[in-house]
């Protein structure tokens, strides 16, 4: 069965080397997808040991005016037979014209492969409020493409994903947009040909654990970000926890930024900050980023119980689990 769904993986992957079709990443950025994986696969909802709940702010290019700003509020948990539940809501003002308003809800299910490891299928319904604000400086004020004033418009699509988790590991993948519908704006019939189509996205994450002592663990984790015609994005990480309470963290994406994060979880509550150094040429606007995520955990007894992603586990009687060092 893991050799069938790596295979899977590898075929993917292949696939999206071949792609010829031309697009561009039409998503918002995150620096904190290993806190919260949920937001990047809905094949993460209804595994974690609790049902969780998470608000998030992000301030991209912080002092630059208009710079784009983000804020998601979701949460996941498990049902009955292997079955989980999860939502999203997002504002996100890209820095001006655009804004888009959206909501996203999410089920899976997970297979168990053998005592420690299992596979999940998720798959999600989005909905998008466009808004495009055409009262611009323009260099062609007669360009067919504008229609003056506010032009709103909704789209709807789907997102896809898929995990395969370990005692200790994660991996997997997730297509959001996976029906390409257009987001409606600037569709002037003037104007032939332009449906501002939701291109298709790929993303490939991976996450391990590694116990040093009994008080330090330390966590690789990366996700890969792919269009069809753009280079690819990669965003690699390295957490250390302390006492499975604290942690700081060292990363990068490849061509915009370093990232410095710190956080911790205290009885039912996690709060983390990332702070992102600029490292493009977008430096001399605003060299640096703040993302802000506040987490509450709900303990149940019920599903199937992850710990690939979350050091607090709930033991599931149908599921054997090797012993934690500290719950």
């Amino acid at each position: 069965m893991r050799n069938f769904i790596l295979s899977i993986i590898g075929v993917t992957l292949f696939a999206l080397c071949v792609t010829t079709e031309s697009n561009g990443q039409q998503l918002f950025r995150r620096s904190q997808f290993m806190t919260n994986p949920f937001l990047s696969n809905p094949a993460i909802a209804g595994t974690l040991p609790e049902s969780m709940v998470s608000m998030g702010y992000r301030n991209q290019w912080t002092g630059f005016e208009g710079a784009p700003e983000t804020m998601t509020l979701s949460g996941h948990t498990a049902l009955p037979n292997r079955i989980g539940v999860g939502g999203l809501i997002y504002s996100d003002d890209t820095g001006g014209a655009i804004r888009r308003t959206g909501i996203e809800l999410a089920g899976s299910y997970t297979i168990d492969l053998n005592n420690y490891d299992a596979v999940s299928f998720g798959l999600s319904l989005m909905a998008n409020q466009w808004s495009f604000d055409n009262d611009l400086d323009v260099w062609d004020v007669e360009d067919p493409a504008l229609q003056y004033g506010m032009e709103q418009s909704l789209s709807m699509d789907a997102h896809f994903g898929m995990m395969v988790f370990g005692d200790a590991y994660a991996f997997g993948f997730a297509i959001p947009h996976l029906i390409q519908a257009s987001s409606g704006l600037g569709t002037s019939s003037a104007v032939s040909g332009l449906d501002n189509t939701q291109v298709r996205h790929f993303r490939f994450m991976g996450h391990y654990r590694y116990d040093v002592s009994d008080e330090f663990t330390i966590e690789p984790s990366a996700l890969v970000r792919v269009t069809p015609q753009t280079p690819a994005q990669m965003d690699v990480y390295l957490r250390g926890w302390y006492n499975r309470m604290a942690w700081m963290s060292l990363g990068f994406r490849t061509n915009d930024a370093v990232i410095i994060g710190v956080g911790g979880q205290y009885n039912n509550v996690g709060l983390s900050y990332v702070y992102d150094v600029t490292s493009t040429a977008a430096r001399y606007l605003s060299p640096h980023s703040h993302e802000v995520t506040l987490t509450y955990f709900v303990p149940r007894s019920t599903g199937f119980s992850s710990n690939s992603w979350n050091y607090r586990r709930i033991l599931n009687s149908s599921r054997r689990y090797r012993s934690p060092r500290r719950n």
